[in-house]
């Protein structure tokens, strides 16, 4: 399994990769992830998590090159760079028999894996929308289509990453396999007693980026507080916006109804649960996993419209759409929320029962087996020795555009913890 992200990066691709990984394992697979070396400021938490994937979930890690955050589709990509970087990753691929590389936006580890991998199975997963084009394919797509060549099926885990894919890839077909969430970890609260004393509680869960709306939620906040309504906003989270977003708030006067939590991961579980409802006003995803996640916790969920949350919010599925960039509709999709007991319990029942029949992560990696097991079983051919020279003339090309944003990237830090 290879990708450039993975614990302690938090997201929707390393949580991909560790459940994934984990149900691999328990279905009777070695599994090998291969990914960077950890973020300046983690080496000391990612060696802690390496160990504990091993021990527990009975997965290897195995980490090369430098992970390097650029800003890319409205958020914060990363990109591994190193010397020898590609012979190092033919060599740790060695003996596989199947190599799945995860998040093919990011034009390096998932790519040179596919570019130099001998085994019988090689496979791409797609996680990515986006809008207007992509600028690692712009530069690099003739190194991208040769290396998706030697691919034996891609996957996409959702149909709207297939429609941004289809400029590039043609009529290529995609295998559409969800994210999964872990129903086990996310669920919901045994007894409603057990719900926190206190006021109503607002979740927002997701990076201090341009695309997931944080600053429409604050300007909602305070509609809600002109309506006289008593709620707590409790925001997950950090980014390169924080200094924006606490300014914003403290303008808006609604400060002292905000519980900055920082970015967490074992915690959330817990906050999704204790959770009244779930806002998410993000404007740009390729699935809604976030989603999933509150609705596995028996929380419903009040979210911007948008083609990735629209794999999640249909069939059935409950939810409320809100206009995106709207705080006036986002703060009404709140507040009918907040006012229906009946309805919050009602979605939180069949929200539950929705991703535990579709999305559970036992019935999605089942899925994945059987696509590399239907792949062995196929006659291949052996993929060609040579290399393109596509990610040279790339480079010729434009190498200002791959690393010109990486110091603004920098400049948004990452949190240390004591063991760091």
């Amino acid at each position: 399994m290879v990708t450039e992200y993975a614990y302690p990066v938090l997201g929707g691709v390393p949580e991909h990769v560790h459940n994934l990984s984990r149900e691999l394992v328990a279905r009777g697979h070695e599994v090998t992830v291969i990914t960077s070396l950890a973020p300046f400021g983690t080496k000391a938490r990612a060696r802690a998590i390496d160990a504990e994937n091993l021990d527990q979930h009975g997965y290897r890690t195995r980490r090369m090159g430098v992970s390097m955050p650029v800003v890319s589709n409205g958020s914060i990509a990363r990109v591994s760079v190193g010397v020898g970087l590609k012979a190092t990753m033919a060599r740790a691929l060695r003996g596989m028999d199947v190599v799945h590389a995860q998040g093919l936006a990011s034009p390096m580890l998932g790519l040179w894996a596919l570019r130099t991998s001998r085994a019988p199975v090689n496979v791409g997963t797609f996680h990515t929308y986006f809008e207007g084009g992509h600028w690692g394919y712009k530069h690099f797509f003739t190194y991208v289509r040769s290396a998706m060549a030697r691919t034996d099926r891609l996957i996409a885990v959702s149909e709207a990453c297939v429609t941004a894919l289809r400029p590039y890839f043609g009529h290529r077909p995609f295998d559409i396999i969800p994210n999964g969430v872990d129903v086990d970890l996310y669920h919901p609260l045994a007894d409603e007693r057990e719900r926190p004393a206190g006021p109503p509680r607002i979740l927002f869960m997701g990076r201090f980026d341009p695309r997931n709306g944080l600053d429409t939620l604050l300007d909602a906040t305070r509609i809600l507080m002109d309506e006289g309504r008593r709620f707590t906003v409790q925001v997950v989270g950090d980014g390169p916006l924080r200094p924006k977003y606490h300014h914003q708030a403290r303008s808006l006067g609604v400060w002292d109804h905000i519980e900055w939590l920082g970015l967490l991961d074992k915690e959330r579980p817990a906050l999704y649960r204790e959770a009244t409802v779930f806002a998410s006003p993000c404007v740009l995803a390729s699935f809604g996993v976030v989603l999933l996640e509150a609705m596995a916790s028996g929380t419903p969920v009040v979210c911007a419209d948008n083609i990735g949350f629209r794999q999640v919010i249909r069939d059935g599925a409950p939810g409320r759409f809100v206009a995106p960039h709207d705080p006036v509709d986002l703060a009404r999709g709140i507040g009918a929320v907040l006012d229906d007991a009946e309805l919050r319990r009602d979605w939180g029942e069949r929200g539950r029962q929705m991703v535990v029949e579709r999305y559970s992560w036992p019935e999605v990696a089942r899925q994945v087996e059987e696509l590399y097991l239907e792949v062995l079983a196929a006659p291949s051919q052996p993929p060609e020795a040579r290399p393109p020279v596509g990610l040279r003339y790339g480079l010729r090309r434009a190498p200002v555009e791959l690393v010109r944003n990486i110091p603004s990237a920098l400049r948004s830090g990452f949190p240390k913890t004591s063991e760091d």
